[in-house]
C-alpha cells in the first residue's frame, strides 16, 4: 500500500476528522461503506447531522462536511467571505485531501447551491450530482413562491409562531438563539408535522444551527441589512452541468418547491427528477426508505454507465 493510499484509508475511516483547508480547520464525519458521497447540509449554518441518512450509509461511504463557520469547523475573521465560492473551494480542498479522483456530491437546500456551483467549477471531479430539495435561483420568482406556499400551513396550530420565527432569523446573535428560532420554524419544513410530531420531535430536540454564516451574508442591494442573503441564480448556466444528476424534491416543500426541482431537471442535460409524494423539505427524514432507495438506484446506474 502506498503512503498516499494509506493516508486516504485513514482519512476515510469511520468517525470524526479534522483537516485544515484554506487556513481554517474543517471538521467532517465519515459513516458507512461503499462508493463515496460527500454530503453538504443547508442553512447556511445547519449542522451536519440534519442531513444524515443512515439508510444511505448501508451502501455508500458518506462524508458529511461541516462547512466553515458551522458546528466544529472554524470561523472566519471576515464575515464577508462566507460565500458560495468559499464553500466550493472548501469542498474541493477536502476532495484533494481525501485523494478522491471523482466522487458524488449531495447538496441539500443551501448545500444544493454549493453543489451546483461546484459542478460548474469542477466538472471533471464529479461522477454524480444529487440536488436535494434545492433551487437554482433565489430571485423574485422563488421569493414569491415561498410566500405563497406558506399558506399551505395556515390552519395548523403551530403556524403563527413558526411564521414569526422565520421573520426573527436575522435577530439571532448566538448559536443558541439561532437554534431556538429554527426549532420553532421547523414544522414548516415537513409535509405533515402535526400528524407525525411524535416521530419528528427527537430530531427537533437534536438539531443545532450556527449563526455565523447566516449573519455574515449581506445582499449588495441591501448593505445595511445584516443577514440578507445575496441572490443565488445559476439558471442560465444549468445547461453547462454535464454530470449525471439526480434531483429530489418533496411534493409539499414550501421553500424549494417541485417547481424548482422541475427547473433543474429540465435544464440539466443528464438529469432525473424524483418527487417524494409525502415529503416537504426533509424527505430523508419523512420518507427515509424511498429517499435511500432512489439514491441506491442512482448509484447503481452510475456504476453501469462507468462499465459501458
Amino acid at each position: 500500500m502506498t503512503d498516499l493510499l494509506a493516508a486516504a484509508v485513514v482519512l476515510l475511516a469511520p468517525g470524526t476528522h479534522r483537516v485544515t483547508i484554506n487556513s481554517v480547520e474543517i471538521a467532517y464525519h465519515v459513516h458507512g461503506t461503499g462508493p463515496v458521497i460527500v454530503a453538504h447540509a443547508g442553512g447556511p449554518g445547519a449542522q451536519w447531522d440534519i442531513v444524515r441518512v443512515p439508510e444511505v450509509e448501508k451502501f455508500a461511504t458518506v462524508v458529511y462536511i461541516e462547512p466553515v463557520g458551522t458546528g466544529a469547523s472554524g470561523r472566519l475573521d471576515d464575515p464577508g467571505v462566507y460565500t458560495i465560492e468559499r464553500y466550493v473551494n472548501d469542498v474541493e480542498g477536502l476532495r484533494a485531501i481525501l485523494g478522491l479522483q471523482r466522487f458524488v456530491l449531495l447538496g441539500h437546500s443551501h448545500g444544493g447551491f454549493v453543489a451546483q456551483a461546484y459542478a460548474l467549477a469542477h466538472p471533471s471531479r464529479l461522477r454524480g450530482l444529487i440536488l436535494f430539495s434545492t433551487t437554482p435561483t433565489t430571485g423574485p420568482e422563488w421569493q414569491n413562491d415561498v410566500e405563497a406556499n406558506l399558506q399551505w400551513f395556515a390552519s395548523e396550530p403551530w403556524f403563527p409562531d413558526a411564521k414569526l420565527a422565520l421573520a426573527q432569523e436575522t435577530s439571532a446573535a448566538t448559536d443558541d438563539e439561532m437554534t431556538a428560532i429554527f426549532r420553532r420554524e421547523m414544522p414548516l419544513y415537513f409535509a405533515d408535522w402535526t400528524g407525525n410530531a411524535a416521530r419528528y420531535e427527537p430530531r427537533r430536540a437534536a438539531v443545532r444551527f450556527s449563526v455565523a454564516p447566516s449573519r455574515a451574508v449581506t445582499d449588495p442591494a441591501a448593505p445595511n441589512q445584516v443577514g440578507v442573503a445575496p441572490v443565488f441564480d445559476v439558471t442560465r448556466r444549468l445547461g453547462e452541468i454535464k454530470v449525471p444528476t439526480l434531483v429530489i424534491s418533496g411534493r409539499k416543500d414550501f421553500v424549494c418547491s417541485v417547481k424548482f426541482g422541475r427547473m433543474l431537471h429540465d435544464a440539466i442535460p443528464d438529469a432525473r427528477l424524483v418527487i417524494l409524494p409525502r415529503s416537504g423539505h426533509m424527505g430523508h427524514i419523512e420518507e427515509p426508505l424511498a429517499f435511500a432507495g432512489t439514491i441506491h438506484e442512482y448509484m447503481d446506474e452510475l456504476d453501469r454507465k462507468r462499465k459501458r
